[in-house]
């Protein structure tokens, strides 16, 4: 008894130290410590999947037999069965697309580009390389397109045709010609909106890097084989290693934003820290 008597004595000014620290930066300090540990989690992932479009074999689609792992095709997109999906702005005929619409909103005492609506979708299309094709399922796989078309409207300036269709279609983005802008101020809504999309069109080159699957119902001009799933599975209008620094461009910003969260949560919990030393 006496032995326990003593480790809860010794133990009882850390309990103290702890509990007497003020719960709001340590909520903050957990908080920012599992914000920053998702945020280099998503951007490792991405650098990963880099290295791995870098490492992955090149391979003919004729030489596929719908057994290969992790495999990278190239060659020319074409349609299956003339399947295509309309371009968000202008209604142009693409295998793939990605779009997003941000406004220039006031965000405390500075401004920023703030996403109001994207998406992406794709229909099945095929990988022509001299004379034989493989199809491509893209409905799970990560896009990487240049972008073909940004479109920047200032207060009062009307929308174009391609775009005034695309907001009369969707719910999520109303027009807005309300406000002014007069000099750095803006009087009104902020109304600067940015339109942009990135796709892949018939005929342009692509590479695609995922698993191949049988694919028995090919017909007649495809390999009895399939891309629609990987991982990664990456279908990008570039070259392996074009893709590749695309892929590591886009995890910088959430190692970024990891390292700060995590520089927050150490600051935070620094007293809790010291208290259980």
């Amino acid at each position: 008894m006496d032995a326990l008597h003593e480790v809860a004595a010794a133990s009882l000014p850390v309990s103290s130290a702890v509990g007497a620290a003020d719960p709001v930066p340590t909520v903050i300090g957990t908080a920012a410590l599992v914000l920053g540990l998702v945020f280099l989690a998503y951007g490792a992932n991405g650098a990963l999947d880099a290295v791995r479009v870098l490492r992955t074999t090149a391979t003919g689609p004729a030489g596929l037999d719908g057994a290969e792992r992790r495999i990278r095709v190239t060659g020319r997109a074409a349609t299956v069965d003339e399947e295509t999906l309309p371009s968000p702005f202008g209604g142009d005929a693409c295998l793939c697309v990605d779009y997003d619409v941000s406004e220039f909103r006031s965000q405390g005492k500075g401004q920023s580009w703030v996403t109001i609506d994207g998406g992406e979708a794709g229909v099945p299309f095929r990988v022509d390389d001299g004379g034989t094709g493989v199809r491509v399922d893209p409905a799970a796989a990560t896009f990487s397109f240049k972008v073909d078309e940004k479109i920047k409207l200032d207060a009062g300036e009307e929308s174009p045709e391609r775009v005034r269709g695309f907001i009369d279609a969707v719910d999520e983005v109303d027009a807005t010609e309300t406000g002014y802008e007069v000099g750095p101020l803006t009087i009104g809504d902020d109304p600067r909106r940015r339109y942009v999309q990135r796709t892949l069109r018939p005929g342009d080159e692509v590479t695609v890097v995922g698993d191949s699957e049988a694919f028995p119902d090919a017909p007649v001009g495809e390999v009895k084989s399939r891309i629609a799933g990987g991982d990664p599975f990456v279908v990008s209008d570039a070259s392996a290693r074009r893709t590749a620094l695309r892929l590591v461009g886009g995890s910088a910003v959430p190692v970024v934003l990891g390292a700060v969260a995590l520089a927050v949560a150490g600051l935070a919990l620094s007293p809790v820290a010291a208290a259980l030393v």
